[in-house]
């Protein structure tokens, strides 16, 4: 079975809402701390990206939230690359 490691290198679904973007791997939800690495992608998108788990977000992805809908997620990304 393949799992979201602390470094991976595998194809998510790309969420976004109005709290914010995250990556969908294996039924649980990463926010993205840098989410201009895909910007160019739409939500809801299959992409092919390498991640990593990070503890805490100082990037772009770090904003206040501006509706009052709520997303639950497992942890941080930061996205390193996508192929």
């Amino acid at each position: 079975m393949i799992s979201c490691k602390k470094n991976s290198n595998q194809k998510v679904t790309l969420i976004r809402d109005c709290t914010g973007t995250y990556l969908r791997c294996n039924g649980k939800d990463y926010k993205v701390c840098n989410p201009e690495k895909v910007a160019s992608f739409s939500s809801n998108a299959t992409i092919p990206v390498t991640f990593r788990k990070i503890s805490e977000c100082k990037g772009s992805g770090n904003y206040p939230i501006v509706c009052y809908m709520y997303h639950e997620y497992d942890s941080w990304v930061e996205i390193e690359g996508i192929r």
